[in-house]
């Protein structure tokens, strides 16, 4: 069942993600989502494994629907926040991005709910620095991949 409803969630982000208006070209969300990707594994590996801060379920069901999380679900909403932080408006994207955060801190306690994982030396404030760290970490990356240029430097 948590597979399931995980994938269903996801494929209602991947509508959103395709609905918004885009600031990014294909290729920079491509990037962007591989730096993500990295990015959140890398932090999950430490918590997981090094800090024993989160405990994983070890049924199939539940691995998949966290490797559903984790490799896709995740990477595409720190895009979807990247591009809505590209825009001009002032008020609305910070809580545009504020939604995002506690979206992402739900699906988190969603996951603890279904027995997906557990988090025994875990609360709310260290998921909401995570998470804002992600969206931090992603709209970072945007701006390093959109200023960085583009040229071709021609062999001589």
């Amino acid at each position: 069942m948590a597979l399931a409803i995980f994938v269903f969630i996801t494929w209602c982000v991947m509508i959103i993600f395709s609905l918004i208006p885009k600031k990014m070209s294909e290729l920079d969300m491509v990037f962007l989502y591989f730096i993500n990707t990295i990015f959140e594994l890398s932090i999950f590996t430490v918590v997981h494994l090094n800090l024993h801060w989160i405990e994983v379920n070890r049924s199939v069901e539940k691995s998949m629907a966290d490797l559903v999380y984790r490799l896709i679900m995740i990477p595409l909403v720190l895009i979807i926040s990247s591009n809505i932080l590209l825009y001009p408006w002032k008020y609305l994207k910070w809580a545009m991005a504020l939604v995002i955060l506690l979206s992402l801190i739900a699906m988190h306690g969603l996951e603890e709910r279904l027995g997906i994982m557990k988090t025994p030396h875990w609360n709310m404030l260290q998921s909401v620095v995570m998470f804002s760290g992600y969206i931090l970490f992603s709209r970072i990356m945007t701006w390093f991949i959109l200023r960085v240029d583009r040229k071709e430097v021609q062999a001589p």
